[in-house]
């Protein structure tokens, strides 16, 4: 399934005059990156040509686009490297997140999945409290809370046990595998 993208740039009540003095002001790099794209757009230059006046991928320029077009003047802000300020959990909130967490997976709350991942649990208190906070905001909650997270790890489910045996370093000597000294 692809990314949606964006080829259009909404104003958010501004003139396009008011988006290039911004632009001009603008404190942060990334801010005047994102004020840039939407400008070059709306002076009808191809995604292409933007980027590569800019020096970075299409996809940034998408990303740009679909940050500016979802959430306005609030994208020009840079979080890297540091929490987003919104990321405030209230003890309801974070009792009902280990809650839920422990007892629950995805698919008890019509959610596509077997288990938890912050996106997810980012989604589900926003269905129910009406408040998004941020992926890392429930990791660091997680964490505090002495939940660990473990990617999965591919184990073959078959096989002949005697052949796995037989593998294992330093098992036996055969075809496949010798014995080290």
């Amino acid at each position: 399934m692809s990314r949606t993208t964006s080829v259009t740039a909404k104003l958010h009540s501004y003139s396009l005059d008011e988006l290039k003095r911004l632009r001009k002001s603008y404190h942060t790099e990334i801010g005047r990156n994102i004020l840039t794209v939407v400008v070059m757009l709306l002076e009808g230059n191809s995604v292409k040509k933007i980027a590569d006046f800019l020096a970075i991928l299409p996809v940034n320029v998408y990303t740009y686009l679909n940050r500016w077009n979802e959430l306005g003047a609030p994208a020009l802000e840079d979080y890297r490297g540091r929490t987003p300020s919104n990321c405030k959990m209230t003890a309801e909130m974070e009792h009902d997140l280990l809650q839920v967490v422990q007892y629950n997976i995805p698919n008890d709350f019509e959610f596509l999945g077997n288990v938890w991942t912050a996106k997810l649990l980012s989604d589900y208190l926003y269905q129910n409290y009406g408040e998004r906070l941020c992926p890392q905001c429930i990791r660091d909650t997680l964490h505090k809370n002495n939940f660990s997270f473990k990617r999965a790890q591919k184990k073959p489910s078959k096989g002949v046990k005697s052949e796995q045996e037989a593998f294992k370093k330093n098992d036996r000597n055969n075809a496949c595998c010798r014995k080290r000294f």
